[in-house]
C-alpha cells in the first residue's frame, strides 16, 4: 500500500510532506498551498535593523530583529505567523555546522512549518547586514456581503456602536485589525491565577462616569477602589525625594517653587473650567496660537512649576507641554471635569476604581451581547468607498457592501485607510495633524505591597525620570500586588530605544531610587508586564489623540463631522471625558444614534 502524505491544516495554510523526500520535521515543509478561497500577500525582504536604520552587531542578533519586523508586516496586512505559504532568508557567510538562525526561527514558527528555502549570499545591501528573511502568506478570504452598517474597530466605542445598533433592529459586522478586542482595553495575566493587570486603560468611577460604570454594572463586574492611603513621594528636579500626605502639596526645592507651581495649577484648573465647549472664543483661539509650555511661561510658571505640567501632560496624554496647544490640554481638562479632577484617584476622580478582571472584561462582555460571529478579527480595512447608491468596504478577511460605515479608529489612524473620494479638507487636516502620546505603563508585581509598610500609598510623581508617575494598582483579595509606572513622553521614547530587559532594569533602578530612601529592603519583582502602544501597529500611541497649536481653532469642528455615509467615533471625540473609557462609550452611542435617525429619515 502507498504511504500517505503527511499532512497539517490549519486555517489558512496546508502543508504537505510528499513520499520518498527526507524527513524536513521540525524546521520546513516541501510543499504548502493555500487552503480554500485566500488572499495573497507578500512580503519584502525583512533584515535586522530598527525603526531608525541601527544595525546591531552579529547574526545572532539581527535574525530576532528581522523576524519582529516580519511579524509587523504580516500583522499589517492581518495575517498570521500560521498563515505562512512560504518563507525565503538569505544569510551571509552561513555555517551549516553553526547553525546560529534555526533556535530563533522556530520559536517564530512555533511549529508551523511552511515551505522553506535558505540562500546563503556573500553580501546583502550593505556590509552590516547579515540575515534578510521574506514571506507569502495567504489569508481566508469571504465571499462579498452585504449588510446595514460596517463598524470599523472592535473598541469600546465601535463595540458601543454595534450594540445600540442591533438593538434597533440594524444589522451590522465589527472589523477589528487585531486578534482581540478591546483597542486600548488590554488586560494580561503575566503570572496567571486570574491575576490580571492593564497595560491600557484601567479607571474609572461610579459618579460621574455613568455610561462606563453603568456597562460595568450590567455585564455584573466587580470593582475595586483607588488606594490612597498613606503618603506620596515626590522626587524633585535635582533628583531628591520626600514625601507628602495624599492630597497635600509637596515641599520644593526652588525658592518660591511650591507657591509658584500651585499658583500655575490653580491658574489651569479656573480657566480650563471658564471654557465654552461649544463655541470657541477669540481667547481660546489665542489659547490654540501657543504650545502648552509657552503657555505656562507666559503665565510665570518658573522650573518646578514646569515640571509639574510636564508630569500632567506625560501621565495624562503621553506627551511633552510643547508638542500640545495650550488650548487642546484646557478643554481636555475642561471635558474631564478639570484638571484637579482627572488627576484624583478619589471619588469623582478619574482614577477612583479598577477592575480586578482588567478592562477588558468590559469589551469581552460587550462582545457577548452581540450576535454571534458579528465581530471579524484580524482584519484591518484598507479601503472605503462611498457614493450614492452606498458604501464598500474591503478587508483583509472579506469585502462588504453596506448602508453606512462607522470609522472607530484612532484619528491619526485614518491614514491606514483609503478612502474614496478623499476625506474632505478638514478631515484630512485633523488626521494628518493630530498627533498620539508615547506611553508604556510597565506593571511591576510582587508577593506584597511592600511599600504600605512604610506608610506609603504607592503614588509617585517625579520631575527627572524615567518614571513618571507610579500607582498601587494591587488588588487585595486576589494577592495581586502591584505598582503601575508611567513611562511616557520624552522618558518613556528614550526607553524605548533599549531592549526590553535593559528597560525593566531601568525600571527596577528607579523604583529603587524613589523607595529605598523610605523602605528598608524593596524585594525583587514576581514578574513585569508591559505594552509599547507607540510600537502597536493598531494603536501607534496612547492614551488619547490631541493637537499642537493651529489645530482645533481651525479644524476641530471636522473630528465627528459626518462624511456622506461614513461616520467617526472614538473617545477623542467625546463632550465628556474624553481620552477616557466613559468618554469612548459615548462617542459610540452618539455614531450609532446618527446612523439610526439617518437610516430611519431615509425610509420616509
Amino acid at each position: 500500500m502507498p504511504s500517505i502524505p503527511k499532512v497539517k491544516v490549519n486555517p489558512s495554510v496546508q502543508t504537505i510532506d510528499p513520499h520518498q523526500l527526507f524527513d524536513s520535521r521540525p524546521t520546513f515543509s516541501h510543499v504548502a498551498t493555500s487552503n480554500g478561497p485566500s488572499r495573497l500577500i507578500i512580503t519584502a525582504g525583512q533584515v535586522g535593523a530598527d525603526s531608525t536604520g541601527n544595525v546591531p552587531l552579529g547574526l545572532d542578533l539581527q535574525v530576532p530583529l528581522a523576524l519582529e519586523n516580519l511579524t509587523r508586516c504580516l500583522e499589517a496586512a492581518g495575517a498570521k505567523v500560521t498563515d505562512i505559504i512560504k518563507l525565503t532568508y538569505y544569510i551571509v557567510g552561513y555555517d551549516h555546522k553553526n547553525r546560529i538562525h534555526t533556535p530563533h526561527l522556530m520559536k517564530f514558527l512555533n511549529s508551523h512549518r511552511p515551505a522553506t528555502t535558505l540562500v546563503p549570499v556573500p553580501a546583502l545591501v550593505t556590509p552590516d547586514h547579515l540575515f534578510e528573511i521574506e514571506a507569502t502568506a495567504a489569508i481566508p478570504l469571504s465571499p462579498t456581503k452585504e449588510i446595514d452598517v460596517v463598524v470599523v474597530g472592535a473598541g469600546l466605542s465601535g463595540l458601543q456602536t454595534a450594540y445600540d445598533l442591533q438593538k434597533a433592529g440594524i444589522s451590522c459586522v465589527v472589523l477589528e485589525a487585531r486578534d482581540r478586542v478591546g483597542g486600548k482595553t488590554y488586560s494580561v495575566e503575566p503570572i496567571g491565577d486570574g491575576k490580571a493587570v492593564d497595560v491600557g486603560a484601567a479607571w474609572i468611577n461610579d459618579t460621574n462616569q455613568a455610561r462606563v460604570h453603568a456597562l460595568t454594572k450590567k455585564l455584573g463586574l466587580e470593582t475595586v477602589i483607588q488606594n490612597t492611603v498613606g503618603n506620596v513621594i515626590q522626587q524633585d528636579i535635582d533628583g531628591s525625594v520626600s514625601t507628602f500626605a495624599y492630597g497635600g502639596v509637596p515641599t520644593l526645592k526652588e525658592v518660591n517653587g511650591t507657591e509658584n507651581m500651585v499658583q500655575i495649577r490653580d491658574l489651569v484648573e479656573d480657566l480650563c473650567q471658564k471654557l465654552d465647549l461649544y463655541k470657541l472664543t477669540p481667547a481660546a483661539h489665542d489659547l490654540d496660537k501657543l504650545n502648552f509650555e509657552e503657555f505656562i511661561k507666559s503665565r510665570g510658571g518658573e522650573k518646578s512649576a514646569m515640571a509639574s505640567a510636564t508630569v500632567w501632560t506625560r501621565a495624562m496624554l503621553g506627551l511633552e507641554p510643547r508638542e500640545l496647544s495650550a488650548l487642546f490640554f484646557l478643554d481636555y481638562c475642561n471635558r474631564g471635569g478639570g484638571l484637579l479632577q482627572m488627576r484624583s484617584d478619589k471619588r469623582n476622580g478619574g482614577q477612583y476604581m479598577r477592575l480586578p478582571q482588567g478592562t477588558q472584561s468590559l469589551s469581552l462582555g460587550l462582545t457577548k451581547l452581540l450576535k454571534p460571529d458579528t465581530v471579524i478579527l484580524n482584519s484591518p480595512v484598507r479601503l472605503i468607498q462611498q457614493d450614492k447608491a452606498g458604501a464598500y468596504v474591503s478587508s483583509a478577511r472579506g469585502d462588504f457592501k453596506c448602508r453606512k460605515v462607522v470609522v472607530s479608529v484612532p484619528t491619526p489612524l485614518y491614514k491606514e485607510i483609503v478612502f474614496e473620494p478623499p476625506l474632505p479638507k478638514g478631515k484630512e487636516e485633523v488626521s494628518s495633524r493630530t498627533i498620539l502620546g508615547d506611553t508604556v505603563k510597565a506593571m511591576v508585581m510582587y508577593d506584597s505591597p511592600w511599600w504600605r509598610a512604610a506608610n506609603l500609598c504607592g503614588m509617585v510623581q517625579s520631575f527627572k525620570g524615567p518614571i513618571s508617575v507610579t500607582r498601587d494598582s494591587s488588588v487585595d483579595h486576589l494577592n495581586q500586588f502591584s505598582l503601575t509606572c508611567f513611562l511616557v513622553g520624552d522618558p518613556g521614547r528614550q526607553l524605548s530605544k533599549m531592549s526590553k530587559a535593559e528597560r525593566h532594569q531601568a525600571v527596577l533602578a528607579h523604583l529603587h531610587a524613589l523607595f529605598s530612601p523610605f523602605v528598608p529592603s524593596i524585594p525583587e519583582p514576581i514578574a513585569i508586564a508591559e505594552h509599547e502602544w507607540a510600537k502597536d501597529q493598531w494603536a501607534q500611541g496612547c492614551p488619547c489623540p490631541a493637537t499642537p497649536p493651529g489645530v482645533m481653532s481651525e479644524f476641530g469642528d471636522a473630528l465627528k463631522m459626518v462624511w456622506g455615509k461614513v461616520h467617526f467615533v472614538g473617545t477623542e471625540t467625546a463632550v465628556k471625558w474624553k481620552g477616557y473609557m466613559d468618554g469612548a462609550i459615548e462617542s459610540g452611542e452618539r455614531g450609532a444614534g446618527e446612523v439610526i435617525q439617518s437610516l430611519n429619515k431615509a425610509k420616509l
